[in-house]
């Protein structure tokens, strides 16, 4: 009877690693647009596919071996982790009773360190600790409360084999912030990446030792952005994403700002964020002396045009900090790895959205037109992440839209009123979908 089907468990609790439950987490949203869309059966291709991603990479767990069509099974329960996942979430977010047993409950009141296979969220955040259950009563799909979510948002293809934690032979080799940069230029695999990564965080020992790693993301993203140009941000999701993987890897010795593991990369890139995230213009120049001014004319000219250049420079990189804080909104990285946190929570998730949306709204009320570009950036994602069902919301965001568009008149720059008429007309697109479910 050991091996008999019906009575083996593979359905009891069973601890996730970091990097399994991020692997899932990072599929959520896929799967969440395919079970919306009109190709029947699509969601559950989708799951099973990174189900078998998820046996390739880290293998079945003990309690399937020996069992008949472990594989088969295991690759079901997966799906049924999805499915369960994003319809608890839509049923939490509908204020509808809580599922799940007493006992799942209670063990994961009693360790809240230990992350099951079928937790059970805290809050009504999507895509937090989700369960595994059988029950079809947790499939049941709502039709009026579902989040904005696109396929470009989270990678759909699987992480390479995990990494053993780097060790002293690595250190031999030559990292440096400039190589790191030209690895994102190469779009390196990401386990190489994280190898990379890991070698210069033990070179350069710190509190923050990521923090050049994301400088060095930023200057990739920089070099390919054509001058004068402002780009849609793809390349963004493109380059976090990748950074995203590279953490999965990151061994538990790894620690950015307290937070170790794969959090500590998320973590970099919240600092970083919220560091670019005010714009803080040049000082004004100091008076020169009337005496002096013959002398040096020449060299006031060049300096002058040192000086135009070097705040045009500050612009661009203000925007591109901006796609960068947008993408990782989208990528759902503003809420993960704050320290102290047991899991994480929907709480901190909610947290990193409040930020966004203060941005958004704070920046169009702001003197310089290059805040205006910035925050219509931000005000994009903040819309495309947000929750369906919510008419105050909407009519919030609706109304920041006509301010922009307002703020979009003023613009003098021709290439960042191009760029922002693009990115407006993608946001009140988005705002049409969360219009949808209110007709």
């Amino acid at each position: 009877m050991a091996s008999d089907p019906r009575v083996h468990k593979p359905r009891l609790p069973k601890a996730y690693t970091p990097q399994q439950l991020t692997f899932l987490k990072s599929n959520l949203v896929e799967f969440e647009r395919r079970s919306q869309g009109s190709i029947r059966g699509d969601a559950k291709k989708y799951a099973l596919e990174r189900a078998s991603d998820f046996i390739t990479q880290f293998g079945l767990p003990p309690e399937f071996i020996g069992v008949h069509e472990a594989e088969n099974k295991f690759r079901e329960q997966i799906y049924n982790w999805f499915k369960n996942t994003v319809g608890r979430n839509r049923r939490k977010i509908e204020g509808r009773p809580r599922s799940g047993t007493k006992k799942v409950t209670e063990k994961a009141q009693e360790n809240p360190s230990d992350i099951p296979w079928n937790p059970v969220p805290a809050t009504i955040i999507p895509y937090t600790h989700a369960e595994t259950c059988s029950n079809p009563a947790n499939s049941t799909r709502p039709t009026v409360v579902s989040p904005v979510q696109y396929a470009a948002l989270h990678p759909s293809t699987s992480i390479p084999t995990p990494l053993p934690p780097v060790t002293s032979p690595h250190l031999k080799l030559t990292i440096s912030k400039s190589t790191i940069r030209d690895a994102f230029l190469r779009n390196t695999e990401a386990s190489s990446l994280a190898n990379m990564i890991q070698t210069y965080m033990m070179s350069n020992p710190s509190p923050t030792p990521l923090t050049a790693v994301v400088e060095a993301l930023f200057e990739a993203l920089s070099t390919e952005t054509k001058s004068g140009h402002f780009n849609d941000n793809r390349e963004a999701l493109a380059h976090l994403r990748r950074y995203f993987e590279a953490s999965t890897y990151f061994a538990p010795s790894m620690v950015h700002a307290g937070v170790s593991g794969p959090m500590a990369g998320p973590r970099a890139i919240q600092m970083q964020v919220r560091k670019f995230s005010t714009w803080v213009p040049n000082a004004t120049s100091k008076q020169r002396s009337p005496a002096l001014s013959s002398a040096s004319t020449s060299n006031s000219m060049s300096d002058e045009m040192q000086r135009i250049a070097g705040d045009r420079q500050r612009r661009k990189d203000h925007i591109q900090w901006a796609n960068i804080h947008a993408a990782a909104l989208e990528l759902g990285m503003l809420g993960m790895g704050h320290a102290g946190d047991s899991d994480n929570s929907g709480y901190a998730y909610a947290m990193g959205r409040a930020f966004s949306e203060m941005v958004a709204r704070d920046a169009v009320w702001e003197s310089d037109e290059v805040e205006w570009v910035a925050g219509i950036c931000v005000l994009r994602a903040v819309i495309r992440t947000a929750m369906r069902g919510d008419r105050r919301q909407r009519d919030e965001y609706d109304e920041l839209l006509r301010t922009y568009e307002k703020r979009w008149r003023e613009i003098k720059d021709e290439a960042r009123q191009s760029f922002v008429t693009e990115v407006l007309l993608a946001a009140k697109e988005d705002l049409a979908r969360l219009d949808e479910t209110l007709r």
